[in-house]
């Protein structure tokens, strides 16, 4: 009887023990993936439940809402078409689902690091690959996150963020654009990262000298940052400093002289 209770007491430890390592293992996974960049830099607190994807009253004049990141009720088409380099799109106007830019072109042209991983405007290559050269020139080095994406891949982009953000659409849309609304579809903005913060994505980039290049430089080539820090309420969403959007030298130039940042200066042409 005793030798039983033993081989009994060593199977139970053996169960024990391996049950104990799973749940040590899942758990660290799943901290693993908690710590990552990209969710660390939206998760966003709310003790909000899940709200109703419903447009919130706004001044048409304006485009001021109830709260700066909501989306108004009068959503409108865009008043010019997605190849336009000056289409304004934000809360307020959206692109057509059916839109696609016709000219995509693999990133990986312009020298930049990941850019086989994305495509862009074959517009903006010349422009980029003069960026990232200038920029490896002054010791300055630069990688890719994200460029186009389609009206689709952007539905479950959302969706990612908002299941990320518990389910909290107020949390949401302060980080991403519901499908439509979302330069990306544009194929001229990107979203650069460095390897200085291991080619992450998140706040972290706005304290690489990547960052700071950029918010110097980039309009010299074309590229503007479309949510600089301190204008949420005029943009609709939280600080990015990695977001830049491609609207060409000479219109960049004109931005850059009127002070303006890219939203204002995109209300002003449409």
């Amino acid at each position: 009887m005793e030798i039983i209770r033993n081989i009994i007491g060593t199977i139970g430890a053996i169960i024990l023990t391996f049950n104990t390592h799973t749940l040590t293992y899942t758990d660290k996974r799943v901290e693993e993936e908690k710590k990552s960049d990209i969710y660390q830099e939206y998760k966003i607190s709310s003790d909000t439940s899940l709200e109703k994807l419903a447009p919130k009253k706004s001044s048409a004049s304006t485009g001021s809402t109830t709260s700066w990141w909501s989306y108004p009720s009068d959503i409108k088409n865009c008043t010019r078409d997605g190849d336009d380099l000056l289409v304004l799109v934000n809360k307020e106007y959206k692109l057509p689902k059916t839109y696609a830019p016709s000219d995509l072109v693999s990133a990986s042209l312009s020298g930049i690091r990941k850019g086989e991983n994305f495509t862009l405007r074959k517009i903006t290559i010349e422009d980029l690959k003069s960026l990232v050269k200038d920029a490896k020139s002054d010791g300055i080095d630069l990688s890719m996150r994200s460029a186009y994406r389609s009206y689709n891949t952007q539905i479950s982009t959302y969706n990612y963020w908002l299941s990320a953000n518990g389910g909290s659409v107020s949390a949401t849309d302060k980080v991403s654009a519901r499908a439509g609304h979302s330069q990306h579809q544009l194929g001229t903005a990107i979203d650069f990262s460095s390897s200085e913060i291991a080619d992450g994505l998140g706040g972290t980039f706005s304290g690489t000298k990547a960052s700071k290049w950029l918010a110097t430089n980039a309009w010299k080539y074309g590229f503007v940052i479309s949510y600089p820090q301190g204008y949420e309420s005029t943009t609709g969403y939280s600080y990015e400093s990695w977001h830049y959007r491609y609207i060409g030298k000479t219109y960049a130039q004109e931005m850059t002289n009127s002070g303006m940042i890219l939203e204002m200066y995109l209300r002003s042409k449409n």
